[in-house]
């Protein structure tokens, strides 16, 4: 791909305090902005297309984040013009990777285009690539001071007082009154009942203002929905009906692929690993002489067992034949471990917002309560600044009988650390009295908050500035 300083450029300026350009090639539009004295980027990719017919009924049944723009001119369906804009999450990125990063995502954006192409064929619409426009129409949507607007991918300066104070942010109403939380009060949270999407809009709720308190939110997701922090809230209507004199925005945020950090060897109990892999006999032995607390990855466990001299007990046969099935682990498992690196956790371009980060988890890899439990723990050791730790629908991690007793004594130790997390009922959760505060969810967004010591508190919870999947009741 050519370097993005090749492309054309649409706008190049100030947006608020920060820099802001927007470069585009064929129907490829890519949003870049560069907070001051940073050399990370807030990057945003968009993919555009003239549309013929009903794309507004269209939009609303696709399962990825668009933009539908409409341009009119004069009496007549000819003289109305009407666009479709997919677009990436917004992500912050090293600057240094822009290039790499905009190609990446140039191949995700090709992928949803096929898709959405193979759909539209069932409904009378025609998508018109960008770049395959006359040059008129091209005209009308590149002269719209709206379409830069539309693309600048951040909020110049949400306004957070308008909300309440920082100390003491909206969750909702009860009975016409405005129902706030410091985030004191909100340092541990459990979310339980109702559905998986009701349960993960309450998460997202108080995400929300720990960022908008310049918290960083860590999240190890499950569900795949979280990195939706960066989408802002489609139903701008919501807000205003809980007297939120606010629009509607995403949050910067980072998504990690599961294992982008590896993970040491050593981060997985011994006893876990020999019951994972069902070491018996001289092969537990084995594995229990070998296995030790400054192990890294596979190949060094195999060099040890390698050295490992030969007993009466410990033959060269029974070497060879654990050595074997070593191997048969390391080709599926070895990129997997290794020496570890968080420091880009830690990293905010944004000193007036939070950040989110989150780690993508697979709850059917054996590994995974390790890889939570680890970097958690790494986060723990090596954060300067307060920030919530988010464990959605997990309850594996903290009732693990090799390191769940220490995972929930290191949260609720640590003053930096703020943690919510959630299953469908309490009792998937080994400890009841794993949080203070517990979040009943009813439906859609009427709840029950049980603070400790104090009367169970039911309110309907505030719409979410960024996207959500449930009905929202209004009093």
């Amino acid at each position: 791909m050519q370097s993005i300083n090749t492309w054309n450029t649409l706008f190049e300026g100030k947006y608020g305090d920060r820099g802001l350009s927007i470069y585009y090639e064929e129907d490829i539009i890519v949003s870049v902005v560069r907070p001051k004295d940073s050399t990370t980027a807030i990057v945003q990719l968009y993919k555009a297309f003239s549309v013929e017919g009903d794309i507004e009924t269209f939009a609303e049944t696709l399962p990825s984040q668009c933009i539908v723009y409409q341009k009119h001119f004069d009496i007549g369906e000819k003289n109305t013009y009407k666009f479709l804009i997919l677009n990436t999450e917004t992500e912050a990125i090293d600057g240094q990777d822009l290039n790499n990063y905009i190609e990446k995502k140039i191949t995700q954006l090709n992928k949803t285009t096929g898709s959405i192409i193979s759909i539209v064929k069932s409904y009378d619409i025609k998508l018109i690539s960008l770049k395959m426009l006359p040059t008129n129409v091209k005209n009308i949507f590149f002269s719209d001071p709206f379409v830069v607007k539309a693309l600048a991918n951040q909020p110049i300066s949400p306004d957070l007082s308008v909300m309440s104070s920082i100390d003491k942010l909206l969750l909702g109403k009860k009975n016409g009154v405005a129902i706030n939380a410091s985030l004191e009060t909100l340092n541990s949270v459990c979310v339980v009942n109702g559905t998986l999407d009701e349960r993960v809009f309450a998460i997202k709720l108080i995400c929300e203002n720990y960022l908008l308190s310049f918290r960083k939110v860590v999240a190890f997701d499950s569900t795949g929905v979280f990195r939706t922090i960066s989408y802002p809230q489609q139903k701008e209507e919501l807000l205003s009906d809980f007297d939120m004199k606010v629009s509607p925005f995403g949050f910067p945020s980072n998504n990690y692929e599961y294992f982008k950090f590896k993970l040491p060897l050593h981060a997985i109990p011994k006893g876990a690993f020999i019951n994972e892999f069902r070491f018996t006999g001289i092969s537990q032995k084995i594995i229990d002489i070998c296995y030790t607390s400054d192990i890294k990855d596979i190949s060094e466990l195999i060099d040890k067992i390698i050295r490992l001299d030969i007993t009466d007990e410990i033959t060269d046969f029974e070497k060879w034949r654990i050595i074997a099935k070593m191997n048969i682990l390391n080709d599926k498992y070895g990129s997997c471990f290794g020496d570890t690196d968080i420091s880009q956790v830690f990293e905010n371009p944004y000193k007036n917002i939070g950040a989110g980060k989150i780690f993508q988890i697979n709850t059917s890899d054996p590994f995974y309560v390790y890889y939570v439990f680890y970097m958690i723990k790494k986060i723990s050791e090596e954060t300067k600044e307060e920030l919530l730790i988010v464990l959605p629908e997990v309850p594996a991690v903290v009732n693990n009988s090799f390191i769940g007793n220490e995972l929930i004594t290191l949260l609720q130790q640590n003053p930096k650390l703020s943690y919510i997390i959630s299953s469908e009922h309490l009792n998937d959760f080994l400890n009841k009295n794993i949080t203070d505060v517990r979040i009943e969810m009813i439906y859609g967004n009427d709840a029950v908050i049980r603070y400790p010591e104090k009367d169970p508190l039911r309110l309907l919870l505030r719409p979410t500035l960024t996207s959500s999947n449930i009905d929202i009741k209004k009093e």
